[in-house]
């Protein structure tokens, strides 16, 4: 069963004695691919389905997704190359990245590498300007 505990996604299986899965590191190693998780897990794709929309309310395909552009957007972060992002984050072609990262957050690669970078040496990019002094 999926569940949400302390804001981390983890399966806990029913029958057995084993410690809960944390999905976030099972995707990641399985290199954000259902069919891998599922395998890992010792389910069926469909199982994994309705696991993650009674949980979730959202397909274990859409959360992938969405995890794969959290930890690119962490990597950039970290001011790792963005060709070793697309690898790390099993994409064959750099291009198909882009695409993706794009579709995903709507700017290119290369400007969010622009603003993350701002953000992160810029003190004053975190600073709340909503407050009165």
């Amino acid at each position: 069963m999926v569940k949400i505990k302390n804001g981390i996604v983890t399966f806990e299986h029913h029958r057995r004695a084993e410690a809960p899965i944390n999905l976030v590191e099972l995707a990641q190693t399985c290199g954000y691919r259902v069919n891998e998780v599922s395998i890992q897990l010792k389910i069926s794709t469909r199982q994994l389905e309705r696991h993650f929309s009674n949980a979730l309310g959202v397909s274990p395909k859409y959360w992938m997704r969405l995890q794969r552009m959290i930890r690119a957007r962490q990597l950039i972060r970290e001011g790792n190359p963005l060709k070793a992002i697309a690898l790390e984050l099993g994409f064959i072609k750099y291009d198909k990245f882009a695409q993706e990262l794009k579709r995903f957050y709507g700017i290119s690669p290369l400007a969010m590498v622009g603003t993350e970078r701002q953000k992160c040496y810029d003190p004053e990019a975190f600073l709340d300007t909503t407050q009165e002094s």
